[in-house]
């Protein structure tokens, strides 16, 4: 079943083309809408929640139109912008207590999800106070409380320090499997993207790549992760079979590889997407036939 859903697709704010002709469909599971800054990221996010009009085409959630059906939408949808904008004269703890009863969540679990992203040490103060950091964790509090059904974040992970980002990510691994679709949109890589049923790509408004978990598995593009209890000589005989590029992280080793290399037996690995790279080669093709297509002739 399509969860979300864009057909021939166009938002124009004036004289800029925000979306052009974007035809997309997202189902069950995760999925990570990549794409650098200013290229529609966002844009199609608001489209999807309803806060955004489409000049042209369509979109769906769950087969409702979000523009005339946002109400139907919220009730079972958590969502966090970059610019969500809090009621600075209360406290974050007095805001989410306030979102909580609206949604009849259990204030027991927006508790827990307080203090594993490190809120509750701040929470009872007044947001006009706060650090951006500090503002960017009571709205993805404010998406997750509820267990919502459909689960919308645009841009995560900026202004969290490391600690924050590794236990969102953990929060998310934990809820994914009783959420029915989430989708991600990022410019950044945390690992999430590892765990993804989808990703699309959009540059400039365009949709320049799509794929499936299914067909991203048959790339050669896999980054290995193994665990062992020597890293050191279990990295030192990847070099010897042609490995190039890998990484230690105390127990672990991470690199990159195609499927056809012979790995010990005695090493535990676990192949993984290599979801950046694939991202890096699609943006740097679409900018080389951009340019192609844009160069002036050559004399003859």
């Amino acid at each position: 079943m399509i969860v979300f859903e864009a057909r021939h697709l166009w938002k124009v704010f004036g004289k800029t083309v925000a979306l052009r002709d974007i035809n997309l469909g997202f189902g069950g599971g995760l999925h990570i809408l990549l794409g650098p800054n200013g290229s529609g990221k966002t844009t199609l996010l608001k489209l999807w929640t309803g806060l955004l009009k489409p000049t042209k085409g369509e979109v769906k959630v769950k087969n409702l139109d979000p523009w005339s059906n946002r109400a139907t939408l919220m009730r079972f949808m958590g969502v966090a912008f970059e610019d969500t904008v809090l009621p600075w004269w209360t406290s974050g703890k007095d805001y989410l207590k306030f979102l909580a009863s609206q949604k009849r969540a259990k204030w027991s679990l927006v508790v827990e999800l307080a203090e594993r992203l490190g809120v509750t040490a701040y929470w009872t103060k007044t947001i006009r106070g706060y650090s951006s950091g500090m503002r960017k964790k009571i709205v993805l509090l404010a998406a997750l409380a509820g267990e919502p059904e459909i689960l919308v974040l645009d841009e995560p992970y900026t202004l969290l320090d490391r600690n924050s980002v590794d236990s969102l990510n953990q929060i998310l691994v934990e809820n994914i499997p009783s959420i029915e679709a989430a989708v991600i949109a990022s410019h950044v890589f945390t690992g999430i993207e590892e765990r993804t049923s989808s990703i699309a790509v959009l540059v400039n408004g365009s949709l320049v790549f799509y794929s499936t978990g299914n067909k991203l598995a048959d790339s050669s593009l896999i980054m290995y992760e193994c665990e062992t209890e020597d890293p050191v000589r279990f990295a030192e005989k990847l070099y010897k079979l042609g490995v190039k590029h890998l990484e230690i992280r105390e127990s672990k080793v991470y690199f990159e590889a195609g499927r056809g290399i012979t790995l010990p037996e005695n090493v535990k690995c676990s192949p993984r997407i290599n979801i950046k790279k694939v991202y890096e080669n699609v943006v740097m093709g679409h900018r080389d036939r951009t340019l192609q297509e844009t160069a002036p002739p050559r004399d003859t």
